[in-house]
C-alpha cells in the first residue's frame, strides 16, 4: 500500500516537468525561416501555402526536474517567436536557467516554398519537401534532408548526415559518422572524420569527398565526362568507368580522365577503399 501511495503522490511532479506549446502564423509568400534551440530535435516539413504551424515541447534536465516548472509555464506563456511579415525566428530562450537545463524540440509545418536555416546544439535535424536551400546544424546528433530544390548545407559535430533527392549543391561535414549522400543534382562536398561516403550524383558536377577512415563509394552520371583524383592511404581503388590514366597509376592511387575529362571528382580516405562507379 504504502508503494502505491508514494507513486501517486509523485505522478503530479512528474508531469510539471514537460509543457509545449502551439502557434499558428499566417504568411502570403515565400517563407525565410530560422530555428534554433540550445537542445532539442527540430523537424521541419511542408503544409499548405499560407501558413507556418510551429509546435514546441519543453523537456527539464532530469537533475532539475523540482525547480522547472515555473521556467517551464513562462516559456508557454511566451515562446520565443517572432515575425515580421513573412520572415519568421523561432530564438534560444532568453532565460539563463531555463537555456542549461531545458530542451525545446520543434516540430514544424511551412509552405514548400521556404528558405531554411536551424541550429540546435545538441539534438537531431530532419527537413523534408522544402523547394528553398536548406542550412541545417547540430552539435550532436543525425541531420536528414529529403526533396530539396535549392542547395543543402548539413553539419553535425557528431552523428551521421542523410540526404536524399537535393536539387542543388550538397555541403555535408561530421566531425564523426557516415553521410549517405542520393539522387544529387548539383556539385557536392561531403568530408567526415570518420566514417563511409555514398554519393549517388545524378547531373555532372565537381565532387570533393574526403574520410578521415571509411570507405568511399562514389556513383557518377552514365554520360558527361570527368577529370578523377583518387587516394587511400591504406586500401585499394576500384574504378568501374573507362578511364585514360594520366601519370602513375597504383592500387593506391588514380589520376585520369573520364569521357575526354570534365568536371574534377576528388576523392580520399585515410584509410578504406574507394570505389568510383
Amino acid at each position: 500500500m504504502r508503494l502505491v501511495l508514494c507513486l501517486a503522490a509523485a505522478l503530479p511532479a512528474l508531469a510539471m516537468q514537460e509543457g509545449s506549446f502551439e502557434r499558428t502564423l499566417t504568411v502570403s509568400g515565400p517563407v525565410d525561416l530560422d530555428v534554433q534551440t540550445n537542445s532539442g530535435r527540430i523537424t521541419v516539413r511542408t503544409g499548405d501555402s499560407s501558413t507556418v504551424r510551429i509546435r514546441g515541447t519543453i523537456r527539464a534536465n532530469r537533475d532539475r526536474e523540482r525547480d522547472a516548472d515555473q521556467h517551464i509555464r513562462a516559456i508557454e506563456a511566451r515562446p520565443p517567436i517572432e515575425q515580421t511579415g513573412n520572415t519568421i525566428r523561432v530564438t534560444r530562450i532568453e532565460d539563463e536557467w531555463a537555456r542549461r537545463h531545458l530542451s525545446i524540440s520543434y516540430e514544424i509545418t511551412t509552405p514548400a516554398d521556404t528558405r531554411l536555416r536551424s541550429r540546435t546544439g545538441s539534438g537531431g535535424v530532419s527537413v523534408e519537401g522544402i523547394r528553398g536551400a536548406v542550412d541545417a546544424s547540430t552539435g550532436s546528433g543525425s541531420v536528414d534532408v529529403a526533396r530539396v530544390g535549392g542547395e543543402v548545407h548539413a553539419h553535425t559535430g557528431s552523428g551521421r548526415i542523410a540526404l536524399d533527392s537535393i536539387q542543388g549543391r550538397v555541403d555535408a561535414q561530421t566531425g564523426s559518422g557516415s553521410i549517405d549522400a542520393r539522387q544529387v543534382a548539383g556539385p557536392s562536398v561531403l568530408h567526415t572524420g570518420s566514417g563511409s561516403l555514398h554519393l549517388d550524383q545524378t547531373a555532372a558536377g565537381p565532387v570533393r569527398a574526403h574520410t578521415g577512415s571509411g570507405v568511399v563509394n562514389i556513383r557518377l552520371p552514365q554520360s558527361g565526362g570527368f577529370e578523377v583524383k583518387a587516394h587511400t592511404g591504406s586500401g585499394r581503388v576500384h574504378m568501374d568507368q573507362p578511364i585514360t590514366v594520366q601519370g602513375t597509376f597504383s592500387n593506391h592511387n588514380l589520376h585520369g580522365m573520364v569521357r575526354g575529362g570534365g568536371p574534377l571528382v576528388e576523392v580520399s580516405t585515410g584509410s578504406g577503399s574507394i570505389r568510383i562507379e
